[in-house]
């Protein structure tokens, strides 16, 4: 953890956005666990940073703890904005694993700039779930900055900035459903995102925080070895 209470609070989002340890090697690993519900699995991530020629990425995969990857992400990152490049979901059916890319039509992720501006960002997705009878799936998801704010991370608080998220879920077949989630997103500085709750209906609600950082060699050792 390379955060403390007694570091001073950055100005940039970026600096919350963006893990240093990403930037080399083969990046970092998450270990999110639900915090009100512990019969739901652990999300693990694992972000890496690469800059070349044509710009810097930060690509993120999402694994279970049984080791399959269920989602894969690019977003291109300058000094002013992070962008949605692609993003694939991959599921496993009785044929073996499946992708699905989806299509980006808008592409914003996360704006770079001081703490206390006013900042919102959008990005939407459409797929085709062809798990089921071809049901066109289409997710916009809409970030906005609230402010600063503290986490505590093994006891010690560290500064981090509070995000309020609204998600809006579309499938058609042969009619039309429309969901809406409303969520908080907690980025702690030089950590990137440390926690989120999102409220799927009064019943349900998701909220993970993080709790394991490790290396890439660990998420081998420890998930992907032996995996199916």
């Amino acid at each position: 953890m390379s955060c403390s209470s007694n570091q001073e609070a950055a100005h940039s989002t970026e600096d919350y956005y963006l893990n240093p340890l990403t930037f080399s090697g083969k990046g970092i690993v998450y270990r999110y666990s639900a915090v009100n519900d512990p019969s739901l699995p652990d999300e693990i991530w694992h972000y890496r940073f690469h800059e070349g020629n044509q710009g810097n990425f930060l690509r993120a995969t999402m694994y279970t703890p049984s080791g399959e990857v269920v989602q894969q992400s690019i977003e291109r990152v300058t000094r002013v904005k992070a962008q949605l490049l692609s993003l694939d979901l991959i599921y496993r059916d009785e044929h073996g694993q499946k992708e699905i890319a989806t299509h980006i039509s808008q592409s914003s992720t996360f704006i770079f700039g001081p703490i206390d501006s006013v900042t919102q960002t959008v990005y939407k997705i459409e797929y085709w779930d062809t798990a089921e009878d071809s049901v066109r799936v289409s997710l916009t998801k809409r970030r906005t900055l609230e402010g600063s704010t503290e986490y505590v991370i093994s006891g010690e608080p560290i500064a981090a900035i509070r995000i309020s998220t609204v998600e809006k879920l579309e499938t058609e077949t042969e009619g039309f459903t429309e969901t809406t989630w409303f969520g908080t997103e907690i980025f702690g500085q030089d950590y990137g995102l440390v926690y989120y709750k999102k409220t799927i209906s009064d019943e349900f609600v998701l909220e993970y925080g993080l709790v394991e950082i490790m290396t890439y060699s660990t998420l081998q050792a420890r998930y992907l070895d032996g995996a199916h």
